[in-house]
């Protein structure tokens, strides 16, 4: 399978499971991202737009940093740092797979909010992995329910990624909200994105996304009007707190201008670009998977029809 015989990525990753093929494939775009293949599998999905598996279980507090630190200095191979994890006592099996497991569909997510752009395959880096893997054809069926699922009177889900939403004067309703609403309701105060929110808390975009929309359904929030003052960035920090720099994930510049519910939220601008791998590029078809028309972008949907998909 050569990238150029590829008429989106989708099919790209397809043919490369059938191939067996273990390496990277880089995405441009916005936010685009790295997929880390293993013997045709997806082992990982890396994007500036959504928390790693490293990024959740260090910002969740599931490993604290002394820990995380001395067992990447004991296990170098970061292909096999989970297995050391788990001898370790630090984390189970089965809930590292979930975890990494469910990064890799969040991140898959995050791609598809943004424009398509090209690919380039490159050779295998080190990273922590899902194991055994995900088939390819199972991401893109996902990432196609989830942004159906995010479809709704707001827009598409890339414009949902793009609101600031306003914590509402409580009046009460806030009592008997579960945990996973009343986290996210927290780090609400107009200037955060849904983004910012999932790197804050350590949680996926796509589950803070949808609590976003339950909180909105009560009346909880509201989608903020206008951009941030004074050009403010986006509040994710790039590296969290006290964590060395190499050891977990860093989160991207830039942020988006929201913008009122009842109009049209402004459009992004795509950008970004392939980083060289083994010189097997290509670019992907502009106008498929367009956020503007169907919600997603670098992952347009396959023939059985839905919004958007890996």
């Amino acid at each position: 399978m050569t990238a150029a015989a590829a008429r989106n990525l989708p099919a790209l990753l397809q043919g490369l499971r059938e191939e067996g093929y273990s390496g990277t494939v880089r995405v441009s775009g916005s936010p685009g991202g790295t997929i880390h293949l293993r013997d045709g599998l997806i082992g990982a999905v890396e994007s500036p737009g959504a928390p790693t598996a490293t990024s959740v279980l260090l910002t969740s507090g599931r490993i604290d940093d002394e820990a995380w630190l001395a067992a990447c200095a004991a296990q170098r191979d970061t292909d096999r740092l989970g297995g050391h994890l788990v001898d370790a006592g630090l984390v189970g099996a089965a809930e590292l797979e979930i975890v990494c497991t469910a990064a890799v569909f969040d991140a898959a997510f995050a791609m598809a909010l943004g424009p398509p752009g090209g690919w380039t395959l490159g050779d295998p880096e080190p990273t922590l992995l899902a194991g055994p893997g995900v088939e390819p054809r199972r991401l893109t069926e996902e990432t196609t329910r989830r942004i159906a699922r995010l479809s709704g009177p707001w827009g598409s889900p890339g414009e949902l990624a793009r609101v600031r939403p306003a914590p509402v004067p409580d009046t009460g309703q806030r009592r008997g909200l579960p945990h996973r609403h009343l986290s996210v309701l927290s780090t609400v105060n107009g200037r955060r994105t849904a983004r910012d929110m999932s790197f804050a808390l350590g949680r996926g975009l796509y589950a803070v996304m949808l609590d976003l929309t339950r909180l909105e359904t009560l009346e909880l929030i509201r989608w903020e009007a206008g951009g941030p003052s004074g050009g403010r960035p986006s509040t994710a920090p790039r590296v969290l707190p006290g964590r060395d720099a190499a050891a977990v994930a860093q989160t991207p510049n830039g942020s988006a201008a929201p913008a009122a519910k009842a109009a049209p939220l402004p459009r992004r601008t795509p950008g970004g670009a392939s980083r060289a791998g083994d010189g097997r590029a290509r670019e992907g078809p502009s106008g498929e998977g367009s956020a503007e028309g169907r919600g997603a972008g670098t992952f347009p949907a396959g023939k059985s029809g839905g919004q958007g998909g890996l």
